[in-house]
C-alpha cells in the first residue's frame, strides 16, 4: 500500500480556508461547501468506514473531523475550527445550532470495537475494547473543539487499509443509507465489481439499516433503503451503482443481493482532487506572491477553472517569466496584468525564441575561456535553471522590499487608519492563511509578531501600498465621472 500523501502543503484547516473565502466571495455568506469548484478529498481509514447507525449530519461532522486531523502531527489530539468554516465543511446553512449540537453528541457516543479471541484458543469469553471514535466535543467563541483518543491518531496516520474520499460528495448525501453504501463501495472498490453476493441482512448492515426492522422484508428494503442510497449515489458522487437479486431456490423470495458500480465519465475521483489540491496551493502561492494578483483576478480564474486549467496557467507563468528574463535592462512593470493577458489569450513561449536562446548556449566561446566539457545543452539547461532561480530571487527579493516600505508607512499612520487598514487587511484570504498557521486573532494586532514573523510583516506591507494606490486612483475616476469623460 502506498503511503499516505499530505492534503497539501498548506493542509488541513488552511486549505478549507481558502476554499471557504473563495465560495462565500462568490456565493454570498450562506454558501456550503455544495457551492465550491474545487474539492477536498482526505484518506479515511476503513476501520472508521464500517460505522453505522448514525445520522447523516453525524456522519459529515466526523469526516471532517477526520480530514482536519489526518495532516496533522501524531502526537497532536486536541483540535479547534472556526465554527463558520466547520459548517460549511459538512454543508449546513443553518443559523440555528441545535442540529449541529445533537450531531456532536452523537459523534462522541459513537465507537469502534475490537474483539479478540481467548489466547490459549479454549471456547468462552475472548476480549473487547470499544474506542469511542471522538472524545470531548464543545461548541464555544465561535470555534468547535475536539479532542481524539491516541488509539484513533494512531489510525489516521496509519497507511494500511484507507479509502480517499471527498468532502464535497459526502456533504452533499441527505440520506444516511447513501453516505454508509457509498463510503463502503468505495472502500470495496479495489476488489472490482459486482461485489461479492450478500445477504439482505449483511447488505442493511453496508446501508447501516441493521436496525431497521421495517426493512426486514425485501419489498420495504427496496423501497426505503435502497432506491433512496442508489438515487442519491447516482445523482452526487462519482459512481454508478445498481444491484442485482437472487431468490431462494425454488421460489420468488429474494435471498442474496449483489451491487455493480462503476466510476462515472467526467467526475473528479478522489486521488484526482487529492493532486489537485497540492497544485492548487502551489499555483495561488505563485499568483499572490511572485506576481502580486489581487482578489478580484484570483476569483475569476478559479471560477473560470474548467477554461483556466492548471496546465494554462502554468503556461501563462511560464510566458511572463520569460518576458521579464529576455527584457534586456527594461523592467516589466505590472507582471500580474500581463499574466492575466497571457491567461485569457492563451500565450505561450514562442518555441522560435528557446530555438534561438539555445543557438546562443551552443555558440563557441574566445580561446581565452575555452568551454567545459560538458555538452553544450546539458551547460544551456544549466544556465536557463540558474536564469529561473535569479529571476525568482529577484521577484521575492521585489516583494520584500515592497513589503518592509509598506510596513514603514503603516507605523507611520495614526491610530484610527491603522485600525482601518488592519481590518481590510484581517478580511482577506492571505491573512486568514497566516493567521490559521501562526494561531493570530483577527481582532487583534499582533505587533509582536509583525516585527518577529517576516511573512506577516511584509504581507501587510504590501496589503497597505496596494490600499494607498487604490485611494489614489479613487479622486481621479470621481473627476472624471463628474466631467463625463468615463
Amino acid at each position: 500500500m502506498a503511503e499516505i500523501k499530505p492534503v497539501g502543503e498548506v493542509g488541513g484547516e488552511q486549505y478549507a480556508l481558502l476554499l471557504f473565502e473563495e465560495t462565500i466571495g462568490r456565493k454570498g455568506r450562506t454558501a456550503t461547501i455544495a457551492d465550491a469548484e474545487s474539492d477536498i478529498a482526505f484518506p479515511k481509514n476503513n476501520v472508521f468506514v464500517d460505522i453505522s447507525e448514525v445520522g447523516v449530519l453525524t456522519r459529515r461532522g466526523l469526516n471532517v473531523m477526520h480530514y482536519l486531523a489526518c495532516n496533522a502531527p501524531l502526537e497532536q489530539m486536541e483540535f479547534d475550527c472556526d465554527i463558520d468554516l466547520f459548517k460549511f465543511l459538512i454543508n449546513y446553512a443553518s443559523r440555528n445550532h441545535k442540529h449541529l449540537k445533537d450531531a456532536l453528541r452523537e459523534a462522541q457516543k459513537t465507537s469502534i470495537v475490537v474483539t479478540r479471541e481467548r489466547a490459549d484458543g479454549q471456547p468462552g469469553n475472548g476480549d473487547f475494547v470499544s474506542i469511542p471514535l471522538v472524545g470531548m466535543v464543545g461548541m464555544a467563541n465561535g470555534r468547535v473543539y475536539f479532542k481524539f483518543d491516541p488509539a484513533i491518531r494512531k489510525l489516521h496516520k496509519d497507511p494500511r487499509g484507507y479509502t480517499l474520499l471527498s468532502l464535497r460528495t459526502t456533504s452533499a448525501f441527505t440520506s444516511a443509507f447513501a453516505h454508509s453504501l457509498y463510503e463502503k463501495l468505495k472502500s470495496m472498490a479495489y476488489r472490482g465489481s459486482p461485489t461479492e453476493w450478500l445477504t439482505l441482512e449483511e447488505a442493511r448492515a453496508w446501508m447501516g439499516a441493521q436496525s431497521s426492522k421495517y426493512m426486514d422484508e425485501f419489498k420495504q428494503f427496496r423501497r426505503f433503503g435502497l432506491a433512496v442510497a442508489l438515487a442519491q449515489i447516482n445523482e452526487f458522487s462519482d459512481l454508478h451503482v445498481e444491484y442485482e437479486t437472487r431468490n431462494v431456490p425454488g421460489s420468488k423470495k429474494v435471498s442474496h443481493i449483489r451491487f455493480v458500480f462503476r466510476e462515472q465519465e467526467g467526475s473528479m475521483v478522489a486521488a484526482q482532487a487529492l493532486h489537485q489540491t497540492e497544485a492548487r496551493k502551489t499555483l495561488y502561492d505563485i499568483l499572490r506572491g511572485e506576481f502580486g494578483i489581487g482578489s478580484v483576478d484570483i476569483q475569476a480564474i478559479t471560477a473560470n477553472s474548467e477554461q483556466y486549467t492548471p496546465e494554462r496557467l502554468q503556461a501563462a507563468i511560464d510566458f511572463v517569466r520569460h518576458r521579464i528574463a529576455t527584457a534586456r535592462g527594461k523592467k516589466i512593470q505590472y507582471p500580474g496584468r500581463l499574466l492575466m493577458k497571457a491567461l485569457e489569450e492563451g500565450w505561450t513561449v514562442p518555441t522560435a525564441e528557446l530555438a534561438h536562446a539555445a543557438a546562443e548556449a551552443q555558440s563557441p566561446v574566445p580561446a581565452s575561456a575555452p568551454a567545459p566539457a560538458a555538452a553544450p545543452a546539458a551547460a544551456g539547461a544549466r544556465r536557463a535553471r540558474a536564469g529561473d532561480e535569479r529571476e525568482s530571487a529577484a521577484q521575492r527579493h521585489e516583494y520584500e522590499l515592497a513589503g518592509e516600505e509598506g510596513f514603514k508607512q503603516y507605523t507611520r499612520l495614526g491610530g484610527p487608519q491603522r485600525e482601518e487598514l488592519w481590518a481590510s487587511f484581517a478580511r482577506t484570504a492571505h491573512f486568514k492563511v497566516l493567521a490559521a498557521q501562526l494561531q493570530l486573532d483577527r481582532h487583534t494586532v499582533p505587533y509582536e509578531s509583525l516585527v518577529i514573523n517576516e511573512r506577516l510583516r511584509h504581507a501587510l506591507g504590501k496589503h497597505v501600498l496596494d490600499a494607498q494606490k487604490k485611494a489614489a486612483r479613487k479622486p481621479r475616476a470621481t473627476a472624471q465621472t463628474e466631467l463625463g469623460l468615463d
